[in-house]
């Protein structure tokens, strides 16, 4: 969902990085991106669910500004496309893992939550080994389940419960989203 708006109205995603972008290595920007979800996991865990909540939104930030400062700088590579799809899942992993442990969440919740997660990912890198394109499409995607994890994170200040529904909206939504990239992919391989 947010993808799709942010491909359609780019000047706003622009003007908001602006003030951030700077010269130098991406790929740095990707690792402090890593470093935000392993805090984020930690205090998930740790059940200080808002400070977990701004680290979760600090991760989307810095994995948002490494892309454009590759872009802005004409730093792009394959091997920073690589870095980046790959630390992300790691930071899926450190940030879900650790809701799947926090004391609110029953661990079947948070497991099936992160396996689905894992799944939309693998269907997006499956169809590019396939396809040579990289599939983004279906309703949920990572920038999606970053935003409902800080939002029903931060809700956890007005409703206890927040992050536990959080959590059931992102499972049903990334099981969603999998059957979605499935059947994409599935016709696409038909076709060809």
């Amino acid at each position: 969902m947010l993808v799709e708006f942010s491909k359609k109205f780019p000047e706003i995603r622009k003007k908001i990085l602006k003030p951030f972008l700077f010269r130098c290595n991406p790929n740095l920007i990707s690792m402090v991106a890593l470093l935000m979800a392993s805090l984020a996991g930690y205090f998930f865990y740790a059940n200080f669910v808002i400070l977990a909540s701004l680290f979760v939104i600090l991760n989307g930030f810095f994995d948002i500004l490494d892309g454009e400062i590759a872009k802005a700088y004409g730093k792009t590579s394959k091997l920073g496309d690589f870095l980046d799809h790959a630390l992300d899942r790691v930071a899926d992993v450190f940030m879900f893992f650790a809701v799947a442990l926090n004391p609110g969440i029953p661990l079947w919740l948070g497991s099936l939550s992160l396996i689905f997660i894992l799944l939309v990912s693998y269907m997006g890198t499956q169809f590019q080994a396939i396809t040579q394109k990289r599939l983004y499409g279906g309703l949920f995607g990572r920038s999606d389940r970053t935003f409902i994890l800080f939002l029903f994170g931060m809700g956890t200040l007005v409703f206890e419960k927040s992050l536990y529904y959080g959590t059931v909206l992102i499972l049903v939504l990334s099981a969603f989203t999998f059957v979605q990239r499935f059947y994409v992919s599935y016709r696409e391989i038909k076709k060809g």
